[in-house]
């Protein structure tokens, strides 16, 4: 019975653990037993699911299109699987969100991380980098473990600046943190270490602005945007040094190892066909002329390791110009509605997610944010829910959420 009480947690850590593994050997194992999981969870309660799909079909648009991609793509079976693999990826993001309070998934997503970390400390997994071969954990590259010990180190911090939970989460998020910011030191990812600061900076000062009221937070936020307008016009200054920064300083290759050429490669391709695109993985894991150019260019055998480096160029190919506006313009949705909630009613919890759809969308630019099987879709979607949660809302209408264990509660 407690098994069942606790059943969306108990998923919900087996989803985040597993799909933050990476192991060649356990890769059907894993897929399996997350989709075993949910359909466990979905068959436990039908009538969430139900409720899920028709409030929520908005923000699983994309990956619908992405199925649907099948009906028009160069490689309909690649399409198919992938596109039906996203949208099972992102239905669950938003499943588990709406059946579990924004501060009891952070928690979650903490003790999946910690175990994961901790696991990944005693890995003796290495890959490569740019100077010699660095520590990769569980996960199958560099940039794979500097992304899960940023978000690691990120729900930690969040962790301990939320009030009433127990010492025993405390200490499991100061040791998470610890570790997240180790991986992210010798994992060589700038991107992800200064991603990581930046988002632990940003719930600093926001956790600090929620001592306001709400006519407070609305005037600063007012006059940050007075000073932000003008700044805007130095962009292009602000982008030349950020250039010289990554090749000078951080000693990056000008074309962001190969990024440049990729992205001129995407601009071309879906200049061809800018409506519906070439369909949803069809390109890097085809054969046609421009997949095997692209091979050649990359030096990739394998295209299901490889991408465009820029989740929103990678849209336009894929899906064309109506999945770009679609993703472009849900994302802008849920942020707009993520600030809304910081000037009313903000948590530590909810800022946690608005910050990281906020550093999603940043980031969309140098790489992929979104796609199947991935811990960070699985965030990505959950924070397009808790954007729109309203205080005192039920988790769930179907059944009440039931009674939380004094270790659990945490306060909005």
């Amino acid at each position: 019975m407690i098994l069942l009480a606790y059943l969306p947690e108990v998923v919900a850590f087996s989803v985040f653990f597993l799909m933050s593994l990476q192991l060649p050997e356990f890769g059907t194992v894993s897929i399996l037993a997350q989709i075993g999981a949910t359909g466990l969870l979905i068959l436990s309660r039908p009538a969430d699911a139900l409720q899920t799909l028709v409030r929520w079909w908005p923000l699983l648009l994309v990956p619908v299109l992405a199925m649907l991609s099948t009906f028009w793509s160069d490689l309909p079976e690649a399409s198919l699987r992938y596109g039906a693999q996203y949208l099972f990826t992102a239905f669950v993001g938003v499943h588990l969100a709406r059946l579990m309070s924004p501060q009891r998934f952070l928690i979650v997503l903490l003790l999946a991380a910690f175990v994961f970390i901790v696991l990944s400390l005693g890995s003796p997994r290495m890959g490569p980098s740019f100077h010699h071969s660095v520590p990769i954990g569980l996960t199958g590259s560099k940039n794979a473990m500097g992304t899960q010990a940023m978000l690691t180190a990120s729900v930690a911090f969040a962790a301990l600046l939320m009030p009433n939970i127990s010492r025993a989460v405390r200490w499991i998020a100061a040791l998470a943190l610890l570790i997240g910011f180790y991986f992210l030191v010798r994992a060589e990812s700038a991107t992800a270490l200064v991603t990581g600061l930046v988002m632990i900076m940003a719930l600093a000062g926001l956790w600090y602005l929620q001592r306001l009221p709400a006519n407070g937070r609305l005037s600063l936020l007012l006059v940050g945007l007075i000073i932000l307008v003008p700044l805007s016009f130095l962009l292009p200054e602000a982008l030349a040094w950020v250039e010289r920064f990554m090749t000078d300083t951080l000693d990056k290759d000008p074309t962001l190892t190969g990024r440049t050429i990729l992205w001129a490669a995407a601009d071309e391709l879906a200049a061809r066909r800018p409506f519906l695109g070439y369909g949803y993985q069809a390109i890097w894991l085809g054969d046609s002329p421009d997949s095997t150019g692209l091979h050649r260019l990359t030096g990739m055998t394998d295209g299901r390791t490889f991408h465009f480096h820029n989740h929103y160029r990678q849209i336009a190919v894929d899906l064309g110009y109506v999945g770009m506006t679609l993703f472009a313009g849900t994302m802008l949705v849920v942020l707009l509605a993520g600030i809304r909630q910081f000037v009313l009613r903000p948590s530590v919890a909810t800022t946690f997610f608005f910050l990281t759809m906020l550093s999603l969308a940043l980031r969309g630019s140098i790489d992929l944010i979104v796609g199947p099987f991935a811990v960070q879709t699985l965030v990505f979607y959950a924070a397009g829910v808790y954007a729109f949660k309203r205080a005192k809302e039920p988790v769930t209408a179907a059944r009440p959420a039931p009674a939380q264990p004094r270790r659990w509660r945490a306060s909005a």
